[in-house]
């Protein structure tokens, strides 16, 4: 601190004018005031630095920052690896409709699986097997009463095949718990229980009656998966399955007649444009898998985890890509989609589409970061490869029917398919599994005809349907011409 003096202090004589030191002074010793303050604070604030630079605070202090932040970095590292996506379709539409009661043929879905009497698990099951593929001769007693004690059931199943809708619950009530349900798994059974009462009504002479069972379980057959998940028409599939076999032995036992034939398949025509979409059913199960990961962690520590490492809303993301994907290629013909990603079901996007979509590798990235969205992936192919082997039955079915209507009026199985055309089918059946414009497998041998996809791995394996990928039938031989 310095001071200025103005006069003399030892000799006021020297100067007349009052010294001005003393005002001074006192203004400067109240500045002094101040700053001996502001050091003492400035010290103490530096002796808290001090002290907390200290190891044995700094360290814990770090260590405890690090802790809490390291969730929200790792969050935000994760999220940054997958970019938010809208809702692949509108949900609040799918999630309001409702199919009425009256239209609804779960209605009497879900009252008839009360009455459904299993099989004695002590018979054989090939029994049940023979009676349907081979004929009534072979039903055994207990093949018979199981067909009688289920008659009840069948009628009111066949009830509700006449309504023109079908949904087992609401979108919004859609999760995994409603998914595998007695009424949809049941429906095998019912396809079971038709074809021996098929079989029974031919060895009695009534065609006609037989035909109407097995064309009643096939129109069951396409309602599974109307509003349902991938499971439920899965089950559809497989119910389609076995009634075509059904139809297949009905076409070529010789009491069925060439008018029937021409009437059977215009009634299985118009069936089979009742398939339901697959974009219908992808959009019911990506709801049900929202749901379903939403209930996985309704609070708790886990749920807190889960959201603080980004899992949850990363899950999502991908759930919502993945189904986007699918759902962009779903509704095509198989040979009309783009490819998909060797190792992984995705497909690419495609380049006319007007909506801006991720690459397949992309969508793959996305995926494999997440264990979730990763497991679904093998139960997305597993769908669509299903679903592309009924709609290659379902060709290959009515071109049978076709070729015994030709022998009915022919007397023989025809050379080559392109005789069918035009008055039997509009066009030479194609074979969905393979390049496009090439015709379904059709051979003649002595005993009758095969006829075939190559299916998934687009060999032709001579029609080894259960040894091999094939998709078709052998049918017996031609059965004469029907008297006019």
């Amino acid at each position: 601190m310095s001071y200025k003096f103005e006069g003399s202090l030892t000799n006021p004589g020297v100067n007349d004018e009052q010294p001005h030191w003393s005002l001074l002074m006192s203004s400067e010793s109240l500045d002094d005031s101040s700053s001996k303050d502001s050091s003492r604070n400035t010290s103490r604030a530096g002796s808290w630095i001090v002290f907390l630079c200290q190891p044995k605070f700094a360290i814990p202090v770090i260590v405890l920052l690090l802790l809490l932040s390291a969730p929200l970095a790792f969050r935000t590292i994760r999220l940054m690896r997958v970019p938010p996506a809208d809702e692949p379709f509108d949900t609040k539409t799918v999630l309001a409709f409702v199919v009425p009661d009256v239209d609804n043929a779960f209605v009497e879905y879900r009252a008839a699986s009360k009455m459904l009497i299993s099989r004695d698990p002590k018979a054989d099951y090939e029994l049940f097997e023979k009676a349907q593929s081979d004929g009534w001769e072979h039903a055994t007693e207990p093949v018979r009463n199981w067909l009688d004690a289920n008659r009840p059931y069948m009628e009111l199943v066949r009830k509700g095949t006449a309504k023109s809708d079908a949904q087992y619950v609401r979108a919004s009530e859609l999760n995994a718990a409603t998914s595998l349900v007695p009424e949809v798994q049941n429906a095998r059974e019912f396809s079971r229980l038709v074809r021996l009462e098929a079989s029974r009504l031919l060895a009695d002479g009534q065609t006609e009656e037989a035909w109407s069972w097995l064309l009643t379980s096939f129109r069951m057959s396409r309602q599974f998966g109307r509003h349902g998940p991938m499971i439920e028409r899965l089950v559809g599939v497989a119910t389609h399955s076995l009634t075509a076999e059904g139809m297949v032995n009905w076409a070529n036992d010789p009491q069925v007649t060439a008018e029937l034939l021409r009437r059977a398949m215009r009634e299985l025509q118009l069936e089979q444009k009742r398939t339901p979409l697959l974009s219908a059913c992808l959009q019911a199960e990506y709801l049900s898998v929202m749901a379903t990961w939403e209930s996985l962690w309704p609070g708790g520590v886990e749920s807190v985890l889960f959201n603080l490492t980004g899992e949850s809303e990363l899950n999502e993301r991908n759930f919502r890509h993945l189904f986007a994907n699918w759902l962009a290629q779903a509704d095509l013909p198989r040979q009309q989609r783009t490819k998909t990603l060797p190792g992984l079901f995705v497909f690419e996007p495609d380049p006319a589409s007007a909506k801006t979509q991720p690459s397949a590798s992309e969508v793959s990235g996305y995926i494999q970061k997440s264990v979730m969205a990763a497991l679904l992936v093998p139960s997305g192919q597993q769908f669509f490869n299903a679903t592309d082997r009924e709609a290659a039955r379902d060709t290959v079915l009515l071109t049978v029917l076709a070729l015994e209507l030709f022998a009915r009026e022919q007397g023989h199985f025809p050379e080559k398919l392109d005789e069918l055309v035009p008055d039997f089918l509009p066009t030479v059946p194609e074979d969905t599994h393979a390049p496009p414009k090439t015709a379904l497998r059709y051979r003649r041998d002595a005993d009758g005809a095969l006829i075939f996809s190559v299916g998934e791995n687009g060999t032709d394996d001579g029609g080894l349907f259960e040894k091999a990928e094939d998709i078709g039938y052998r049918i017996g031989k031609p059965r004469g011409k029907t008297p006019e």
